[in-house]
């Protein structure tokens, strides 16, 4: 239903692999713990020293995880279901590739 639903509004759904390390992955860095049990509800980053909410971290490594499945720029490749799992953003940079002479915008 929530395909059908976000379809209905223009929206994509993405699933992340069912073992995905939204909460032992850092959202700064892209450092992942080998493990953090259950009971670890906050954490700091062993490589950047970032503290991190447990379920704060993880939502944010999962929105990380949806846009760099969707969204890539300038033929970048984004995470994807099948792609490397830890977050980096697609290149920013855009040349123009001709340039067109003032007043030609139609």
């Amino acid at each position: 239903q929530l395909d059908y639903k976000s379809e209905m509004r223009g929206g994509e759904v993405v699933v992340a692999d069912r073992w995905f390390a939204s909460s032992k992955t850092c959202s700064c860095c892209g450092q992942v713990r080998e493990s953090l049990p259950l009971a670890v509800r906050t954490w700091t980053c062993p490589d950047c020293q970032a503290r991190h909410d447990r379920d704060g971290n993880a939502a944010i490594n999962l929105k990380h995880y949806a846009v760099s499945s969707t969204v890539s720029a300038c033929g970048g490749e984004g995470a994807g279901p099948g792609g490397n799992a830890r977050v980096k953003p697609a290149p920013s940079k855009q040349e123009v590739s001709k340039k067109l002479p003032m007043g030609s915008f139609g």
